[in-house]
């Protein structure tokens, strides 16, 4: 990056070689200047642990949004229209099954329980082998018309105190009819035929019957109660879907009315960890700054003497530039290697400190998602802070007066 830079200036070989040279004589300093270069290699090491520190704990956050989004987000409908709409030319390429989505009651032998009823047809489901793939117990294709079985998850049936074959009664909630004792929800026994588990809130607020069924528990046609339920490939691309459909004015809902404030908690978290790694490294760069000013303050006569010897005022500022440049470029590609490696073996790290995550998290450990864009930008962006902490006892020393600096000499 320094010899771009410097090729980007018109500089020969021959220049940037001796600019080098004297920035590389500058920063070993002779015994009464031993306090700037530790201020130097502290500021190195300042900005090594907090590219570091910063990878580090971004990749974990990285994990534990993913985690979030295959846990909740794999069962929760990320797009739905009202099924006479037809599909926008945005949401053609995305795959999609009809839905029936409505609150309902669950009511046991010992308890009630409400959760969001999800009318599914098993064969059309995008999504059908994942739900196969978090089944504990029972069967996904136990959801066949007039059947009138339900698939709950673990949540549900832990609060309901009910095991694979028990009955339960659903009562639509929004779906009222007249009976010899006035209005009564509309109401149904179904039995349960499986019970899967996501390890997240989802499992105790969704439950799955078929879609057939469930339109006759809403005392409806299908047609009237059905929608298009939309798989996106990302979930988090419903920020820029969601500003086209609303610029086409198409009216839909998505997954941030269930858990939208889940993750722009997480999001908000994740930027606010960043924000207080970044302070660490400009404050490293702060003090890169420090020792560049005392530096400078130390080689006024050593700088007024290479004027006269033909240095340019121009090949001064590089000098000092390159000094600290070259302890923050050096302190951040070592900090993004040791970001990266310590990101890879978090958890073996953390079991041999005593801190045993594992445990925590299934056996798994912590999850950690490593992107190489973050990474890079992070890298360059302490290396372009460094540089930039250069400039000013740089341009401090190119106005160094070699008269007035050798005048006591």
């Amino acid at each position: 990056m320094i010899s771009a830079f410097f090729k980007s200036l018109g500089m020969s070989v021959a220049s940037m070689k001796l600019i080098g040279f004297i920035a590389w004589r500058f920063s070993r300093g002779a015994k009464q200047q031993r306090f700037a270069s530790f201020v130097s290699w502290f500021s190195t090491l300042g900005i090594t642990l907090g590219v570091a520190a910063l990878i580090t704990v971004i990749s974990v956050m990285n994990g534990f949004e993913q985690q979030l989004k295959q846990r909740i987000l794999n069962l929760v409908p990320h797009l739905t229209l009202a099924a006479e709409q037809p599909i926008p030319p945005q949401l053609s390429g995305y795959a999609h099954a009809p839905l029936v989505l409505s609150e309902v009651v669950l009511q046991s032998t010992s308890n009630l329980h409400a959760a969001m009823m999800q009318g599914i047809d098993v064969n059309a489901q995008a999504d059908a082998e994942l739900l196969r793939d978090k089944m504990l117990i029972g069967d996904l294709d136990a959801l066949q018309p007039g059947s009138y079985k339900v698939v709950i998850g673990i949540g549900v049936a832990n609060a309901l105190g009910v095991r694979l074959g028990d009955n339960i009664r659903l009562l639509a909630t929004d779906r009222l009819v007249y009976t010899p004792l006035g209005e009564m929800p509309s109401q149904r026994n179904f039995q349960v035929a499986g019970i899967f588990e996501f390890a997240a809130e989802v499992d105790k607020q969704f439950i799955l019957v078929n879609q057939q069924d469930s339109a006759r528990l809403l005392r409806s046609p299908l047609t009237k109660v059905s929608q298009q339920r939309i798989y996106l490939d990302d979930p988090f691309k419903i920020e820029t879907l969601a500003a086209s459909l609303h610029k086409a004015g198409v009216e839909f809902q998505d997954w941030r009315r269930f858990y939208g404030e889940l993750f722009a908690a997480v999001k908000m978290e994740k930027n606010m960890m960043g924000m207080l790694f970044c302070l660490i490294i400009a404050v490293a760069a702060f003090n890169i700054l420090s020792s560049l000013v005392m530096m400078v303050g130390e080689k006024r006569s050593d700088v007024a003497i290479l004027q006269t010897l033909g240095l340019s005022r121009t090949k001064v500022v590089m000098v000092f530039v390159t000094q600290g440049a070259w302890s923050g470029c050096v302190g951040a590609a070592v900090g993004a290697l040791s970001g990266y490696a310590l990101s890879a073996n978090i958890n073996p790290v953390m079991s041999a400190l005593g801190l045993n995550f594992a445990a925590n998290f299934g056996g798994a450990g912590l999850p950690v998602v490593l992107r190489s864009e973050q990474i890079l930008f992070i890298t360059t962006a302490a290396m372009l802070l460094s540089i930039v902490a250069t400039i000013y006892p740089a341009w401090q020393a190119s106005k160094i007066h070699p008269a007035e600096a050798l005048r006591y000499e």
